[in-house]
């Protein structure tokens, strides 16, 4: 048995692929912590492939899925179906945004419709994995000086600016998981989206001094492989958010032997 199309003159997707991209899914941390998500997907897609278009209506889904009673059942006026779907919708995008951007299959569910539409992506459009990219953790402010948070937050917008012109493509790490996540996030999360190194550090702040502490972690094995501390006459202006931000930037350019 096969899913749908893709187009006309394109052979069906088998089944068994539907499924595996299917279970790829639902196994990541996009998924985490969502049983009845999970249950809903795995509900739809299996209706996809079945053809079962008629199974997909709101009212089936209510019954199916979120245990609604059919003698009382309104969808008008219990809109369930509706907002869980809107949810699923989110979470794929967030799915194959990061975690699937290298997916052949791509599973979505368009607007005013529950049946999904499974397709093979096209492989001049799907964007490479770039193994090398880098991954920023934004850095944290442990000192209470006054200024000390402002100034984290603009060095952490000055840096990711440089890094992005020296390195291409990189990857905010909180700006892939939801506040839903609760930290569930992990270093194979990242590197499954394509990282190898992740970076991170921390600002400290007294009356007469700035001192960044930023480490390099290998992803794939949790070790730090570089760390370095930079060390500022105290003072809070930009100019001295980009002048930090470029001596960090220089020195990771002379780690990863980026020209």
């Amino acid at each position: 048995m096969t899913a749908m199309k893709k187009g006309a003159d394109e052979a069906a997707i088998p089944a068994a692929e539907v499924r595996a991209a299917l279970e790829a899914i639902l196994a990541s941390s996009v998924f985490a912590n969502a049983p009845r998500m999970r249950c809903l997907f795995r509900f739809l897609v299996g209706k996809a492939i079945s053809g079962a278009v008629r199974d997909t209506s709101e009212y089936a889904i209510g019954i199916a899925v979120f245990d609604r009673d059919p003698s009382i059942y309104s969808v008008s006026g219990d809109p369930i179906v509706r907002v869980q779907v809107g949810r699923l919708r989110e979470k794929l995008k967030a799915y194959y945004a990061a975690l699937g951007v290298g997916s052949s299959i791509e599973i979505s569910i368009p607007i005013g419709s529950y049946m999904p539409v499974i397709q093979r992506k096209n492989s001049t459009n799907v964007e490479p994995m770039h193994w090398g990219m880098l991954a920023i953790h934004p850095f944290k402010c442990i000192s209470h000086y006054q200024d000390a948070i402002p100034f984290t937050q603009g060095l952490n917008e000055e840096l990711m600016h440089r890094l992005f012109k020296t390195f291409g493509k990189i990857i905010v790490v909180h700006s892939f998981f939801t506040a839903a996540d609760n930290g569930s996030r992990t270093l194979t999360d990242i590197s499954n989206a394509g990282v190898n190194h992740l970076l991170d550090g921390s600002i400290q702040a007294d009356s007469e001094r700035i001192r960044a502490s930023i480490r390099v972690i290998n992803v794939s094995t949790g070790c730090i492989v570089w760390s370095e501390q930079f060390d500022r006459s105290i003072f809070f202006a930009i100019t001295d958010q980009e002048e930090l931000a470029s001596s960090i930037c220089d020195a990771l350019k002379r780690f990863f032997g980026h020209k």
